[in-house]
Order: structure tokens, then sequence, then C-alpha cells
């Protein structure tokens, strides 16, 4: 009986991503199209790859549990479905006399429940749940990049396509049972719903669609919070602010010059983080965010060894320490591992993408000096550059093992590539290479 409902359900899900494709197919413009069937190809690809022959350097201290602990689950929600809500919501579980607690906003915790759901469908095969969570990744960017080049048809569509469907490590680090598949799907899933009701045509939608669009928006930012929630406020926070200056500029509140949206777009921002910090409790507060950096940054000492890693003298797990060292720990995040650090195949490979990335980061800031910068709104722009800053500020901060870092920064890159594949030089670029 399980097995013919498994076979049913897996013959859905096949006949609607099939569905889906046609769909898409069919209404995307010839320009995009063409991306669709070789981005999906690429993504399957290396899905395959990264589950027959997983990098050492993905593998977490918990990577081999969420297997064992998913089937587990999942046999047990086999068993007695009426306990599949309430072991959801619960802060640990106990299957066949084995028993795991964790605290109750553990992203690990919420991982294998996620899996567990999943083994339900599959089976508990392994390389299928990482097909099904790097298909429904691919399925959120797609639709990011469709939902930009229908927003912003003079921005260039090949720098969201190769930020988000075609940059190796970003497609590498997402193709998998990899946490940054989840939280980069549900990122991408979210802008792509917001970009919509933010800059596109003012019209009233139906009510089914616009109850749906919600919804799918609150379960997306659920599992993001659920996941990373100090990569998640950032974004939710941004997008809330870039509503609020989106508001005031159509309201005649605030200028259209450049000055006055970043302007009121970081005061928004700073009364959101400050209001944060005053009503969110133990979880959002600056003693509880730096223990937690501290915490992480004394276990990725532990756990390098002799493998190139960060390190910051004199490290004080204070507030004050810790914004000090930020601008250095955003840098280190882009730079490090740099060339000839190691001469390890990954870090080797590391090296060059990041030579590459500050190649692009240099481009990019110099044609926002000669006013070449690109054609999104200068408001999104801000708002997703120091979302990017933020990110890569926390991820240096908090991960010195340069493996893992790489493993965390996919959740930055395709964020930051988008911004720095927009201007002029690049888009000249990626015209005469055919994308």
């Amino acid at each position: 009986m399980r097995l013919a409902v498994s076979i049913l359900l897996n013959a859905v899900l096949a006949s609607a991503l099939l569905y889906w494709l046609l769909g898409q197919y069919r209404r995307a413009s010839p320009s995009l199209r063409r991306w669709l069937l070789p981005a999906l190809g690429w993504r399957l690809l290396l899905t395959t790859v990264s589950s027959c022959w997983p990098s050492p350097d993905i593998i977490e201290p918990d990577r081999p549990n969420p297997a064992h602990w998913s089937q587990l689950l999942a046999g047990f929600f086999w068993e007695h479905p009426a306990q599949i809500w309430p072991t959801l919501q619960s802060a640990g579980f106990r299957v066949q006399e084995q028993a795991v607690q964790f605290y109750q906003w553990s992203n690990t915790l919420f991982f294998y429940k996620v899996l567990a759901l999943l083994s339900m469908l599959s089976g508990g095969v392994l390389w299928l749940n990482a097909l099904y969570l790097s298909v429904l990744c691919f399925v959120a960017c797609w639709s990011l990049v469709r939902v930009l080049s229908q927003v912003f048809p003079l921005a260039p569509l090949a720098s969201a396509g190769v930020a988000f469907l075609a940059w190796p490590t970003v497609v590498w680090w997402t193709a998998g049972l990899t946490k940054e598949t989840l939280v980069v799907g549900a990122g991408a899933g979210i802008v792509a719903l917001a970009l919509p009701l933010l800059y596109g045509p003012r019209r009233p939608a139906r009510l089914w669609l616009a109850l749906g669009r919600a919804a799918a928006l609150l379960l997306l930012a659920w599992v993001m919070v659920r996941m990373r929630y100090f990569f998640a406020l950032p974004l939710l926070g941004g997008l809330l602010a870039l509503a609020a200056v989106r508001l005031a500029a159509r309201r005649g509140w605030l200028g259209l010059g450049w000055r006055a949206q970043v302007g009121g777009l970081v005061l928004v921002l700073g009364l959101a983080g400050g209001a944060a910090l005053a009503l969110g409790g133990e979880q959002l507060s600056i003693s509880y965010f730096s223990r937690e950096v501290a915490a992480n940054y004394q276990h990725g000492l532990a756990t390098s060894g002799s493998r190139p890693h960060l390190e910051y003298p004199g490290w004080q797990p204070t507030p004050a320490g810790l914004l000090g060292r930020a601008p250095l720990a955003a840098a280190y995040t882009l730079v490090r591992p740099w060339p000839g650090e190691s001469a390890k195949a990954f870090y080797v490979g590391a090296g060059l993408e990041n030579a590459l990335l500050l190649t692009l980061v240099a481009l990019a800031l110099l044609a926002a000096w000669q006013g070449r910068a690109g054609r999104l709104p200068v408001a999104l722009v801000a708002m997703l550059g120091l979302y990017c800053l933020l990110l890569a500020a926390f991820i240096g901060l908090s991960t010195p093992n340069l493996g893992t870092l790489s493993r965390y920064r996919a959740a930055l890159l395709p964020w930051l590539l988008l911004l720095v594949l927009q201007n002029d030089y690049v888009r000249g670029l990626l015209k005469r290479m055919g994308l």
C-alpha cells in the first residue's frame, strides 16, 4: 500500500513538473525560452554528481544524520499519520526507542522534518530527495528570472540568468541535500512574488490568485526564517522597507532622485531594525547575536585544523568588537581563499572564482562611477546591496572554515552577481558571448 501511494504521488509530481515546464516554455519570451531547458539540464547534472560523489567540504558534522533520522521519521509518519502535525511542531521526536532533541528554532531539526516529508514520497531514496529539493529550487530561481525580465524589461536578462541559473558554485551548493537549497529557493521565491507588487502595474488581481500568492509568500518566508533567520530577516525587512519607500514615492512624500530613495530606504531600515531589536525578544537581541556568532566562530576554528581558515587577532565577541571587524569579515567572504592559498583542487577553484568575482565587483564600481551601472531601480539596488553586505559580514564573522564559508556564501552569491552583472560593460560582454 505504501509503495503504491508513493508511486502515485511521484507520478503526480512528475506530471505537474512537465505541465509547468510546458507552460513556462510557451509563455516565456524567445530570449528567455532559450534558458529554460539548458538551465534545468545543468542543474540536474550537478544534482546527479553531488548525489553520487558529494564533496567532503559540504559534509557537515550532521550530514550523515539527516538520512538516518528522516527515514526513521518518515516510517513513523506512515505508521502514525495522526502524529505528523504534532511532531512537526515539536522541538524533538522519539522513534523506535531513539530520541533526538534540539532547541525549538533549530534549522537542523527543521531540515530533518522537511526530508522526512520528502522521504514519504521517495520511499527514503536519498538521490530522489535531492532531486525534489533541487527542482523546487530551480522553479523558484526560474520564477525570479522570469519576473525580473517582465518587471524590468530594459535590464539585461543574462545577468539574472547567470546569477541564479548558471553560475557553477551557486547551482552546485543548491543541487542536493544541503540547507542552502532551501534557503536560496525560498529567498528567490519571496522576491519573485514581491517584485510585481512593488514595481508591476497597479491592477486588481483575481481574489483566488491574490490569496494563493499571499499564502505562497507566507510559506516561503516561514521556510526561510526556520532555515536561517539571520539570512531571512534582513531580506524580509529590506522588502518591507522597499515597499515603504515605493509607497512614499507614489504619494509624493519622497523625491524621485537616487539620494532621496536611498536615504528613505536607510531611514526605514534603521527604524525597522531598532523596532525589531526592541520588540523581538531574546532571539533578536544584540547579546544573543553576539553569543551565536562567537560560538560559531570558535567551533569553526576548532574544526578547521591545518586547513586554510579565517582568523581575527584579538577577537572580542562583543557587539563593538564584532562591528569593528564586520568590514574585514565582509571582504574576507569575497576574497578568501585567494589564489595560491592552497594547492588542493577545491581551494584552487575557489580562489579562481574569487579572482573573477573581485574583477566583476571592481568593474561594477567603475561603471557606477561613470553612470553606467545598469537599469534596475536605485532603491532595489540599494536594498540588495545592503543585504549582500550584511550577509557577507555575518558569514565572515561566524564561519572561519573556508569550506563551510564557500557553501554558506551560496545564499549571498546570486544576489551579488545580479548586481555586478548589470552594468553596461558586462552587458556588452554577455552580448558578445551570445547570452
